[in-house]
């Protein structure tokens, strides 16, 4: 028995999934400031049909990450650079950074040492630091002795870019880092807050989490880089739908419309896309590896208001439930429910509401809104949250048909992203779902049990990594960043070889993280062969392999 649990900002879903039959499902309220209330109901909720002996594996998708970096209630943290010559990036990062002297250059050759680091350490100095040096995925020296330096000077947390990512992209890296010792704090709480709650329904399974990209680790694995577990609820509603049906091979939009936000991805061949390079953390771009998604802040529990241009207007923010379910602001929930789209609550208190914004935008009383009017204006509202994520649908697919075209085949056979149909998943779905297929002009596909479509994500994600394998065969070194890895005298001198040690690599990383990697499991997803010149030969080679273990769902469910 696989359970899968996702705390996002409305709601804690819980399920449990054997050999691919959902056998329970809840939805509860989250409770924000005692996450593990919310948690313990849900667990609660499917409790008589879970036995606590028989859970194999508890696996977790949660918004705890990302709506405190999405509000901006992140620790503070001490961010420091290597950064050598070059472009001015002091303004490229959330906080001003420290500048520590030093450089590696393209090739991982140290050209100048790092320097002291203790006089750089300000007296007032934060619990947490971050610390990432320019082309330390070719050599990872520097960066590794700045860090030791900083938790010498007594820092609780330091996160090294280059063991976040092992790609080429400086600021990307630096992005990562810092954001990563910046929520280390909130994901400890709800580590321990996950482990008191399974402790009291005496479930001692192993726990693990789901990643951006869809794969998911040990939830101890995490512990060091929790900035992976940012954006796991679009992740796990990504997951969800394609556990939960069987994806055509024609171009589909998918959407998982919750209570907060509605998430809008891409699929192609019957696989979501990716993030090209990675997920933006608040504007900033970071290297963490994610599906692309796109969230508007758009759900059931939308604040309606009217704009100064006497229209209404539906989200971003969020100011408690419906008025249907004991909320004071008027809500899309409440609109669906005055509809007839959706039945839940007190629906007489939901038409009050939506009669009382009708009167203020009429500027009449409440009593003079007759049923044919609050119907019709109930119908702008939906319209109007319909159309926003329209907007934002369309901006996915005019953002896909715009990507930058690096290879002869993309100009010859250019890939054009063309919607065929949508998959609605989320507690929202069967209400708004319908009106935004109408909208689009699109065929509309509502799973069984897509209300917890992410918690199923979830139970059924299996584990993923991954490393990148550098080598400069001029100077017979080959690096691995994730791990910290230099090997010299390295005799490798070709693609092929430099793949094969990668996927090498890639099982000891899996092992060092105690998930299991078996033979044909690992995958090659990026390899880069670029021939040096010396003179008027070319007999030296910079490879770059990229490894990992497949992410995907281990089972479909009924």
């Amino acid at each position: 028995m696989r359970i899968g649990l996702d705390v996002g900002g409305t709601f804690t879903d819980a399920v449990a999934v054997v050999d691919g039959k959902l056998v329970a499902k809840a939805k509860c309220r989250t409770t924000k400031e005692h996450l593990m209330e919310g948690i313990t109901e849900a667990l609660r909720a499917i409790s008589a049909k879970v036995v606590p002996s028989e859970v194999t594996r508890v696996t977790l998708s949660t918004t705890v990450v990302t709506n405190t970096l999405a509000e901006s209630k992140e620790d503070a943290v001490d961010l420091y650079i290597v950064p050598g010559p070059g472009m001015n990036v002091m303004h490229a990062f959330p906080v001003t950074p420290i500048v520590l002297s030093g450089y590696t250059d393209h090739r991982g050759i140290v050209t100048a040492p790092l320097q002291t680091v203790a006089p750089k350490v300000p007296a007032n100095r934060h619990a947490n630091a971050a610390v990432s040096a320019k082309f330390s995925v070719r050599n990872p020296q520097t960066e590794r002795q700045a860090a030791a330096a900083l938790r010498d000077a007594g820092y609780d947390v330091v996160s090294e870019g280059a063991a976040l990512s092992g790609s080429l992209n400086f600021l990307r890296r630096t992005v990562s880092a810092y954001f990563n010792s910046a929520v280390q704090p909130v994901f400890a709480k709800f580590r321990d807050a996950v482990r008191e709650a399974l402790a009291e329904f005496g479930i001692t399974a192993p726990v693990y989490i789901l990643k951006a990209d869809g794969g998911s680790l040990p939830l101890d694995a995490v512990a060091n880089r929790p900035v992976e577990t940012a954006f796991t609820g679009p992740a796990a509603s990504v997951l969800g739908i394609g556990a939960l049906y069987d994806l055509p091979q024609e171009d589909t939009v998918a959407v998982d419309m919750g209570g907060t936000t509605t998430d809008i991805s891409l699929w192609h061949e019957a696989m979501p896309l990716m993030a090209r390079s990675g997920a933006m953390i608040r504007n900033y771009p970071s290297a963490v590896r994610s599906f692309a998604v796109t969230s508007v802040g758009i759900g059931g529990e939308s604040a309606v208001t009217i704009t100064a241009d006497d229209h209404y207007a539906v989200g971003p923010k969020r100011e408690g439930p419906s008025v249907a379910l004991g909320g004071t602001v008027p809500t899309l929930g409440d609109a669906l429910i005055t509809l007839g789209h959706a039945d839940y609550g007190d629906t007489a208190a939901a038409k009050e509401a939506i009669a009382e914004i009708v009167a203020q935008r009429k500027g009449v009383d409440a009593t003079a809104v007759d049923e044919a009017t609050l119907q019709a204006e109930a119908s702008d509202i939906v319209a109007a949250a319909v159309a926003v994520i329209t907007v934002a649908i369309n901006e996915a697919v005019q953002r896909e048909n715009k990507r930058p075209v690096y290879v002869v085949k993309d100009i010859v056979d250019p890939q054009v992203f063309t919607p065929q149909r949508l998959i609605a998943v989320g507690g929202t779905a069967p209400s708004l779902a319908p009106s935004l297929a109408k909208a689009c002009a699109l065929p509309l596909v509502i799973p069984e049990a897509a209300a917890v479509a992410n918690a199923v994500g979830a139970a059924v994600a299996g584990e993923t990594t991954e490393i990148t394998v550098h080598v400069d065969t001029a100077k017979q070194v080959l690096v691995v960043p994730e791990l910290g890895l230099t090997e010299r005298g390295s005799r490798m001198y070709t693609l092929t070889q430099a793949k094969e040690v990668a996927l090498t690599y890639l099982a000891q990383a899996a092992a060092k993280l105690g998930i299991p990697c078996e033979a044909g499991s690992g995958e090659i997803i990026e390899a880069e062969d670029v021939p040096v010149v010396s003179g008027w030969d070319a007999a030296d080679h910079m490879i770059t392999v990229k490894a990992q273990l497949r992410a995907e769902v281990i089972t479909h469910v009924d």
